[in-house]
């Protein structure tokens, strides 16, 4: 999918999740499903982190399925887009592609977001804290920062280097 700069990013299903092996998941929603079903005490959680690479800005998101006390099964997808004249635009289109991907899962029970802003007035990232938390929170999803946004902060960022 190719994005002019600062267009929202959009869900798109052509643009496929991948396992952890590279293999591609075909039905997102239902893989998700299927997995709650086999792990009655799991939990899921959405995050997106972003890597400026020159006029580019690779951005990945990740479906975390932690299985309580026995680990993590992750799903990602990536994209790359023209990098935002700011860094504003792009830790917001963060957000909103962990949103985007959270509402496809929202009817299959309570979906964490976690964002990569920093809970701590000294980071940057901080000043969109309290607007990405007030977004995710009234969706519905249950909203963390850093320093407990695990799945942002590892999970994705592992994904878009």
């Amino acid at each position: 999918m190719n994005m002019e700069m600062n267009n929202e990013p959009q869900w798109d299903d052509a643009k496929p999740f991948r396992d952890s092996n590279g293999q591609r998941v075909v039905d997102v929603v239902a893989y998700v499903e299927q997995w709650q079903n086999a792990h009655g005490n799991g939990r899921v959680f959405v995050g997106t982190d972003s890597k400026v690479k020159g006029p580019w800005v690779k951005y990945s998101t990740v479906i975390c399925l932690w299985d309580v006390g026995k680990g993590v099964r992750e799903i990602y997808r990536s994209f790359v887009f023209k990098n935002p004249k700011d860094r504003f635009s792009r830790l917001w289109n963060e957000v909103m592609m962990s949103v985007q991907v959270a509402e496809k899962l929202q009817h299959l029970g309570s979906i964490h977001v976690h964002m990569d802003y920093n809970s701590n007035p000294k980071f940057p990232s901080y000043s969109l804290y309290d607007a990405g938390m007030g977004l995710v929170n009234s969706m519905g999803f249950i909203g963390a920062g850093k320093p407990q946004s695990w799945a942002a902060t590892s999970g994705a960022n592992r994904r878009c280097q």
